[in-house]
């Protein structure tokens, strides 16, 4: 994903005529001044595209170089400067002939709304301005059309003044273009991360090969520690072989590095729900990030509808893109081996509650499972914009194989400190959702956690998100239900409950999306 925005300008100017313009030195320069009194003033209208591009992987020309002590809280990004060096050319098509560059900087100057100070030289490389400049220096406010005052020149331009008529002509991920950022990737205040590295004790890593020993007691005692005080814990020596979790990160890639006409092939939509997706939200709020989904259980059954009278079932199948090469069986494989491996660590919860190895096992006969690749480009506002928002799983676990860029952040259950998740060498990352805080009576609890972007790095992740069968009804386990502690919620049906969370993934809703805390008994 590339994150590119065209801008077109007119330029209107005033200038003197070219013949007295074009040469150059001390004494040419001395000519010029002395002819300038007896020359008309000349009127020029020069019309060209301005690409500037922020993010992605090739050809940035707009980076990030400074901020101010606050601008990670300011709604508007005051503080925050760029320098560009962004082509102009003589189509919107950004292969199109260039005809020169737009060189300088743009930085955030409005405290209330959103409104850049531009400073910066059109340098024309080509034809009969060449080697000629013009300078804009001025306010731009984050509208559609947009002025910005020419207050100089150089070569054929000397003395020129004028306006630069700018507007907005395409964009793609995000407008972000001097200022102009789609709302819908903006987080409110009280929810963008803080950008400042910390120090901080993560959560637990434990070594799933004590399974294989006479430890099993401590190996579920540490599963249980974690569950109960964390809801997230990394394991090692978990069985899925590291050649394959090399390949599945690998495939991953391979697979955003395509065009995004290529993966728009397989695009998903509300009907047919699995394949690729750009604009996904959480909580209403769109995510910076692109993602492909796919059932390991094909075809797989969820309801219709989230409407408690309606009975229908609608099949769910995959959808396979024809490139790259291999790209199926890879995904396959590894969504198989994850499998073991969520089955392994139910039997070890299972254990941790003080019931039976196979407690949970029927529920998943007819699993719905579903494994995501998710890409998060760079973002150039990573202080007002998420890869995920805050959120908690829906379903029982999730089994998330991660780069090693770092983003993953967990909200400390003891005192709600946002704590990173430091990638480790061939560790899968754990976390119990909301269905097992439910079955154990909130014994174990999920937890909300997110993902933080950054400026210069993409980042990786492959979760795999453990769900049960669709006709499961969802309530505290007999076992763990007593007069002493009676059950914390009524009882749902999880297909259900998964297909109303699932309506905003498209879209921004009115309301909140449905939680398990709407079927708490007070």
């Amino acid at each position: 994903m590339e994150n590119l925005a065209i801008l077109l300008l007119v330029i209107f100017l005033v200038a003197m005529p070219m013949a007295y313009g074009v040469k150059e030195g001390a004494e040419e320069v001395d000519e010029w001044f002395d002819k300038l009194p007896y020359v008309k003033q000349k009127v020029t209208k020069l019309h060209f595209f301005f690409h500037d591009r922020f993010a992605g992987k090739h050809n940035i020309t707009a980076v990030r170089v400074a901020h101010g002590p606050d601008t990670d809280k300011s709604p508007t990004s005051f503080g925050l400067v760029f320098i560009m060096d962004d082509p102009l050319t003589e189509r919107m098509n950004p292969t199109s002939k260039e005809l020169g560059r737009a060189q300088g900087l743009y930085a955030f100057s409005g405290q209330h709304e959103l409104s850049l100070l531009m400073s910066f030289n059109l340098v024309f490389t080509t034809g009969e301005f060449n080697g000629s400049t013009l300078t804009v220096l001025g306010r731009n406010p984050a509208v559609l059309h947009r002025e910005m005052p020419i207050v100089g020149g150089s070569g054929v331009f000397r003395m020129a003044r004028g306006v630069a008529s700018a507007k907005l002509r395409s964009f793609n991920m995000t407008t972000v273009f001097m200022g102009e950022v789609d709302q819908a990737f903006i987080q409110s205040i009280e929810h963008r991360a803080n950008l400042d590295t910390i120090e901080i004790e993560g959560i637990p890593l434990i070594d799933l090969s004590l399974s294989h020993t006479t430890d099993i007691n401590l190996l579920v005692s540490e599963i249980g520690n974690a569950c109960q005080n964390w809801g997230f814990f990394q394991v090692i020596n978990h069985g899925v072989p590291l050649e394959l979790l090399e390949k599945i990160k690998v495939a991953a890639k391979a697979f955003f590095d395509q065009p995004v006409e290529e993966k728009r092939k397989v695009k998903r939509d509300e009907v047919n729900a699995m394949g690729y997706h750009e604009s996904e939200h959480t909580k209403n709020v769109r995510d910076w990030k692109e993602v492909f989904d796919f059932l390991i259980n094909d075809p797989s059954f969820l309801p219709a509808s989230p409407e408690t009278e309606d009975d229908e079932i609608r099949t769910l199948s995959n959808q396979w893109p024809e490139t790259p090469p291999q790209f199926r069986e890879v995904c396959q494989t590894y969504a198989r081996e994850v499998e073991k491996l969520g089955y392994k660590l139910l039997e070890l919860i299972s254990l941790s509650l003080g019931l039976p190895s196979n407690r949970l096992n029927g529920y998943f006969e007819d699993h719905t499972t579903m494994m995501r690749l998710n890409h998060y480009p760079p973002c150039p506002f990573p202080e007002l914009a998420l890869g995920v928002g805050r959120h908690k799983d829906a379903g029982a676990l999730t089994i998330v194989a991660q780069d090693d860029i770092g983003g993953l952040q967990v909200r400390r259950k003891s005192d709600e400190v946002w704590v990173p998740v430091k990638p480790t060498p061939n560790a899968l990352v754990i976390n119990v959702g909301d269905t097992i805080q439910v079955w154990s009576n909130e014994a174990y609890e999920s937890v909300e956690h997110r993902v933080v972007v950054n400026s210069e790095r993409e980042r990786f992740s492959i979760p795999v998100f453990f769900f049960p069968s669709h006709y499961v009804m969802v309530k505290p386990l007999e076992e763990l239900v007593n007069e002493g502690s009676p059950p914390k919620y009524k009882p749902y049906n999880f297909g259900k409950f998964f297909v109303a969370r699932n309506r905003s993934d498209y879209k921004k809703l009115e309301v909140q999306n449905i939680q398990i805390s709407d079927f708490k008994i007070i």
